[in-house]
This record gives structure tokens, sequence and C-alpha cells, in this order.
């Protein structure tokens, strides 16, 4: 690991940390979200099971999207993606690095309470750990695309909207196939093949998204 990229996920690690409150208000956006469903659509558990998964990803996609506005915008504002341009290191490189640090702390941790699926909506084990796995998956695609939204409007005063206009045409596809993928899970096909490619479509996010990014990023300077 290049010394640009430790200095730089440590720099964001500590940040995260200091500006603690900045990320947990979107697990707590995500988990209401949930408790909000059952509240609002009634006891019958069939029905709650049944949009129980769904449920989970438009929180997920929700949330992911309340805690992007703000990740470069820092940055922009005191100078630290001028330097970083300045000194010829990998925007590329250093973008990826902000996006994962970002996921760790919202979209893992979105992974992890997704458990709340079973008492809330009655999923089983089965279903739970599916949802899971995808979320997994899911959730650094959602981050990813969520961030070139963030990027094309950094240098926006209130971007917020804007960015979520922009974000969630790129976002929808992978909502409709994971969501869709439980059918196929209850209806006892394989689901090896959709997970395949969530986790083939997690590379080829990883791989061009942050090229994107330091294109937008560049744009903004």
């Amino acid at each position: 690991m290049s010394r640009f990229v430790r200095v730089t996920l440590r720099r964001e690690l500590l940040l995260r940390v200091n500006h603690f409150s900045n990320w947990i208000y979107t697990l707590v956006f995500f988990v209401l979200v949930l408790l909000l469903f059952p509240l609002a659509v009634g006891a019958n558990p069939q029905f709650l099971n049944h949009i129980g998964v769904a449920a989970v990803w438009i929180a997920a996609v929700l949330a992911v999207l309340l805690g992007m506005e703000g990740l470069f915008r820092t940055d922009v504002e005191d100078g630290t993606l001028e330097q970083v341009i300045v000194a010829r290191q990998s925007l590329a490189l250093w973008a990826l690095v902000k996006v994962v640090v970002h996921w760790l702390t919202g979209g893992f941790a979105i992974v992890l309470l997704s458990v709340l699926s079973i008492p809330l909506f009655g999923l089983n084990m089965n279903e739970a750990g599916f949802l899971a796995l995808s979320l997994l998956l899911g959730t650094p695609i959602l981050t990813l695309l969520a961030a070139i939204a963030a990027a094309l409007t950094v240098s926006l005063k209130s971007g917020g909207v804007l960015m979520s206009l922009i974000a969630l045409p790129l976002q929808l596809p992978v909502l409709i196939f994971a969501t869709g993928a439980i059918d196929v899970l209850r209806a006892g096909g394989a689901v090896m093949p959709i997970l395949a490619l969530l986790a083939a479509g997690l590379i080829l996010s990883v791989i061009f998204i942050p090229f994107a990014l330091a294109s937008a990023l560049r744009l903004s300077v």
C-alpha cells in the first residue's frame, strides 16, 4: 500500500471518528424508515413479509443518498482537492479511498442492521441471509453511483436535491434487480447467478467509477 493511500485512509478514518454525528444520522434514518413501514401498512404478517426486502432496500437507497452530499464538499472548501491535484497524485485513487471509508461507516453498517428485517417483516434466516449478502454487494455500488452525483454537484451551494435527481436513476436498476431476486429465492430458483451479477457489477464499478469521479472533481476546481 502506497504512502499516499495510507495517509488518505488514516485521514478519512480520523475525520469519520471526529465527526461521528455526521454519519450516525444516516443509520438512525435507515432504522426509522424500517420502523415506519410496519406502522404505516399495518400488522398483516403476510403483507409485511412480502414487502420486507423491498422496504429494506428502499431504506438503504435513501440512507445512502442522505449521507453523500458532503462527501467531497469539505475537501473542495478547505483546498484538499486542489492539493491532491497539484501534488500530481491519483485523483481516482483518492476518491476511491474516500468512498470506501464512507461505505465502511455507512453501507456496511446498513448490512449489519438489515438483521432487523427478521422481527419487523418476518423474514426467515435464509431470506435474511440472502438480503444481507445482496446488500453487501449492492450498497457499495449504490455508494459509488451516488458519489458520481456528489462529485458533479460539489460546487453547488444547495446541490442535495439535484444530487438525488442524478443519483436515483443510476441506482434504480440495482434496486429493482436486487429486490426482484427474493422472488426467485422464494420460488426455489437459483440465486447464485444473481449474486454473481451483483458481484460483477461491483467489480466493474470499482474499476471504472473512480475515473468518472476524478473527471467530475476536476471540473469543480
